[in-house]
């Protein structure tokens, strides 16, 4: 007897500046297992996967291909589509962040409901930015003055970005955690982004970068000199694909009954992304299950 229960599972966007590889794989081959369980048990499963495809490291990855960012997205995207064979996987649907027509509007659809939130807003910024994250970081983030995982140390940039008031949020998403109204595995994971929250509460962010020094990536509404940084154009993926921003198939799906992550993107999914939702007005996914990596030579 089919269920009449419904059960979305998404996993992390592959960034497009290399090609795929058993991390990759092995993040999809989990999310296979959990999906294939699901429709076993006869509940309506959506499976979502992607590719991230805006940011600077894409375009100085192109250049040093002698290709344009769009072509290299192209050819790396073809890429990570191929897994889908090569490891008998069953996602139902892939989503590229390059999609003007069915990732844009919703990521602009996003924007616009945090501005009217009152929650975006101007400012001069200077920071650390680690271009192997596309994301600012601080001192207390990096050992020897670099960067733990990408080995290098970050930029000093200074400019004019929008930024978001995630601060705002810190406290209901602590509670929100607690509570297991978002549950995150493992429970040493779930420490981790608590310890966060409860020492050093969460910061604002910049959610964009002047289109001078990025135009590789979805312009802000009314605002064509900065482009959206990647928590808005990423991370609104998982609302986009499944109809965000063009019609309302996605409330048949939101919220995820599961978000699947690496560790090294737990803050971006269990702190920014729930911000962006309790802004938005949104619900809340399930449960983040969040993995560790596949070391080879250290």
């Amino acid at each position: 007897m089919a269920s009449e229960a419904k059960f979305y599972l998404t996993t992390a966007i592959d960034y497009v500046n290399g090609p795929p590889h058993i991390g990759h794989a092995i993040q999809k081959v989990w999310a296979d297992v959990i999906a294939r369980y699901h429709r076993s048990r006869g509940e309506r499963v959506w499976f979502l996967t992607g590719t991230d495809e805006h940011g600077i490291n894409i375009v100085r990855a192109a250049e040093l291909a002698g290709k344009t960012a769009q072509e290299l997205a192209d050819e790396n995207s073809a890429k990570f589509q191929s897994l889908r064979q090569a490891l008998d996987l069953s996602w139902d649907d892939f989503i590229r962040t390059s999609d003007r027509e069915r990732h844009w509007p919703g990521a602009v659809r996003m924007w616009e409901r945090l501005a009217a939130s009152g929650d975006m807003y101007k400012k001069h910024y200077r920071g650390l930015y680690c271009a192997g994250h596309e994301a600012f970081v601080t001192e207390k983030d990096l050992v020897d003055g670099k960067c733990e995982d990408h080995g290098n140390a970050p930029e000093i940039v200074e400019e004019e970005n929008y930024f978001f008031r995630l601060s705002k949020y810190s406290k209901r998403i602590g509670e929100a955690i607690k509570k297991s109204e978002l549950k995150i595995l493992p429970e040493g994971r779930r420490n981790e982004i608590l310890s966060l929250i409860e020492k050093e509460g969460l910061q604002d962010v910049s959610f964009s970068r002047p289109r001078k020094d990025l135009s590789w990536g979805i312009p802000v509404p009314g605002d064509d000199s900065q482009t959206m940084y990647v928590w808005c154009d990423a991370l609104i993926n998982y609302l986009s694909a499944i109809g965000y921003g063009r019609n309302d198939e996605w409330k048949k799906w939101w919220p995820a009954d599961v978000q699947l992550i690496g560790k090294d993107i737990l803050r971006f999914h269990a702190a920014i992304w729930p911000g962006m939702l309790l802004s938005a007005s949104l619900e809340l996914p399930k449960a983040i299950y969040v993995h560790g990596f596949i070391n080879v030579e250290g």
